[in-house]
């Protein structure tokens, strides 16, 4: 290992091995305190602080939805990207305004405007939060990457992977229980402002972060135009079934994920630090299960490992169907579908990040990548914005089934459970049956 560091620093020439290592450290400190402030204004902490302000189910479902629709963005920003020598500037800068837009989302009750547009502001500012993001994901996955040998990723990025999982769980459960504690004595806008502090310090964290992580040198980029762009994915036949399977997987998964927080608070009437110790559980089970979907992704293939676990993801979304008030067993069932969900993301995320790198030349895969990110998106927030639709269309509609109460929620979550599983049959007959096929025809 500190062979292949040294030969990495005589390549590059202008960071040393020490610059690597410290900058390797950065990183990790980057990611947690960025894990924290998105554990912070995301899921339940957003909804709890949306329905503060007097938002609605279908609202916060739609608000919850536009880091989805923010990542359609990532289409033009390479054409940015490549044209920049150092990125790691625009990065950090970028990135801490994405943060600092989202701890100021805190005083936005503060302001002597009529509650509708105080919703529309906040809607406003996580867009554009989201936006800046958005611009510089390429860049900011690109430099993290290259700052770690190709021998040692996967040990480094399990690893770092650990540390964000561990501490932004504790901090989600400790903070649960400091909002439930303001709510109970009627202090409810008390608690988000500790929070959002919290979540200010993790940025000043993640800034200085950003500011000691040192950038190697970029590799020639080639001249990028919106059309060339555009073009580029089409002209790849293998790449045109990935770019069909994210938009099944972009209209199926985000019919409901909007809405698994808006559920737990809203209808189930969970408690903070219930819901945190859900997603401890959660990640707990993800970090588990991720060696294992590792494994079965080496002896098969990531194609393989992504239909097995999208199809048990889709299985999981359809059995929240029976997760209602009413259930004696009601937080029980929570747990085990939040257990269930953990070891189908692990399979799901290692599985379709390094699928589009199988399906893709070395050259221009940023484009795409990025394609494929910006399609899924837009697909993906349509998706949200229907659900939503019905959200707000079925919102008084509630029946009686096995002695437990169905709402909209539930439907939208059997539904979006079933077109995963469409995801996963895709795979299995037009990804995976012509690979075997042809395997069978080269050996005869």
């Amino acid at each position: 290992m500190e062979q292949e560091n040294k030969e990495i620093g005589r390549e590059n020439g202008a960071l040393s091995i020490t610059d690597y290592e410290k900058s390797r450290l950065m990183a990790v400190l980057e990611g947690i305190s960025a894990r924290i402030i998105f554990g912070f204004t995301t899921g339940a902490f957003l909804t709890g602080f949306l329905k503060y302000m007097g938002a609605e189910d279908k609202l916060c479902g739609q608000i919850a939805a536009i880091p989805v629709l923010a990542g359609v963005i990532q289409f033009i920003s390479p054409i940015f990207l490549e044209k920049l020598n150092r990125r790691k500037p625009l990065v950090t800068c970028l990135n801490t305004l994405h943060r600092l837009l989202l701890v100021l989302m805190v005083f936005i009750p503060l302001l002597p405007l009529p509650m509708t547009e105080r919703l529309y502001l906040v809607a406003a500012m996580y867009l554009l939060s989201y936006l800046l993001l958005n611009i510089v994901a390429p860049a900011s996955t690109t430099l993290i990457i290259s700052l770690v040998p190709q021998g040692m990723r996967g040990k480094y990025f399990s690893t770092r992977e650990i540390y964000l999982i561990f501490i932004s769980s504790v901090m989600n459960i400790m903070m649960g229980r400091v909002v439930d504690h303001f709510e109970m004595t009627g202090n409810a806008y008390g608690g988000y402002i500790v929070m959002y502090g919290i979540a200010f310090m993790a940025m000043i964290m993640n800034l200085i972060s950003f500011l000691k992580m040192k950038e190697p040198p970029l590799p020639s980029s080639q001249k990028l135009s919106l059309k060339k762009m555009f073009v580029m994915p089409f002209k790849e036949p293998r790449f045109k079934k990935i770019i069909f399977l994210f938009l099944i997987w972009g209209l199926s998964v985000n019919f409901s994920s909007p809405f698994f927080s808006v559920y737990m608070v809203s209808q189930l009437r969970l408690s903070y630090t219930f819901i945190t110790i859900c997603g401890c559980v959660n990640a707990v089970s993800y970090v588990t299960a991720v060696r294992m979907w590792g494994r079965i992704a080496d002896k098969k293939s990531f194609t393989y490992s992504a239909m097995l676990s999208i199809a048990l993801l889709g299985l999981t979304h359809f059995l929240w169907f029976f997760a209602g008030n009413g259930i004696a067993l009601t937080g029980a069932i929570v747990i085990t579908l939040h257990i269930l969900s953990g070891i189908s993301w692990g399979g799901v995320n290692i599985s379709l990040l390094n699928i589009p790198y199988e399906y893709t030349p070395d050259e221009g895969r940023t484009v795409y990548l990025g394609f494929n990110a910006a399609i899924s998106g837009l697909v993906g927030f349509l998706s949200s914005m229907l659900a939503s639709w019905i959200v707000g269309a079925m919102d008084k509609y509630r029946a009686d089934m096995f002695g437990m109460e169905m709402t909209q929620f539930q439907i939208i979550f059997a539904i979006s459970g079933v077109l995963i599983m469409v995801a996963a049959l895709y795979i299995r007959n037009v990804i995976l049956k012509p690979v075997k096929h042809n395997k069978l025809e080269k050996s005869r």
